[in-house]
């Protein structure tokens, strides 16, 4: 397959993703779909950033506080994502008893991101966090319908596992957000030698990390 063709079945799979339709390689080319799927989820990390970048902008946070806030905000997302996928794959193994095909599981898993590649749109003021949001329930909605045919599963057990899977996930951020909001800002300070206001209200809105410097006000 060429990088042409590569591109065209990544762009084919995110429309079809976002029509709640299984994309082609899913289904039909399997040894093809893991490399289409990274496409896919790499096209979303993009997007991603790129709404993020413009947030960062617009608060007038730049250079290397910018790539910091992105490096923490990245590690954040990618330890819950991981965890994600490791809840996926044990209730899939569980209810199929160890009938499992993990590289098709992983390569639904990175197809769900698809409806990520327009999470540019988080920078809009008020609605950006409601998007990411909706976003985020798109996704887990889409997983499993992925899920489906691969783990020649109903729809229902489908359902089930994705959204376990998001449970344990958001169990995770919950516990990790006292933690995770006190070892950033102490992080954030060692770089940037500003010190910041950073809660776990902060960390489990899902906003980019952009931490409110103390500035000092003179009479």
């Amino acid at each position: 397959m060429s990088v042409v063709e590569w591109f065209v079945q990544v762009f084919a799979a995110v429309g079809d993703i976002l029509s709640f339709r299984a994309p082609a390689p899913l289904l039909d080319s399997p040894g093809r779909a893991l490399s289409v799927a990274v496409g896919v989820a790499v096209l979303a990390g993009l997007s991603t950033m790129i709404g993020h970048a413009v947030v960062f902008v617009i608060n007038r946070v730049r250079r290397l506080r910018m790539v910091a806030a992105m490096a923490l905000g990245a590690v954040y997302t990618a330890l819950l994502r991981g965890v994600t996928g490791a809840g996926i794959a044990l209730v899939a193994w569980l209810v199929t008893r160890g009938t499992v095909d993990a590289e098709m599981v992983a390569a639904a898993y990175l197809f769900a991101a698809a409806p990520h590649v327009l999470a540019f749109g988080v920078f809009i003021p008020y609605l950006g966090l409601l998007f990411g949001r909706v976003l985020e329930v798109w996704s887990a909605v889409v997983l499993a319908f992925l899920l489906a045919p691969v783990l020649a599963v109903g729809l229902l057990p489908a359902l089930v596992i994705s959204g376990v899977a998001w449970l344990a996930a958001h169990l995770l951020s919950v516990a990790l957000a006292g933690p995770l909001a006190r070892g950033t800002a102490r992080a954030w300070t060692l770089v940037t030698g500003h010190e910041t206001f950073l809660t776990s209200s902060d960390v489990l809105s899902g906003a980019p990390f952009v931490p409110l410097e103390h500035r000092e006000h003179h009479a």
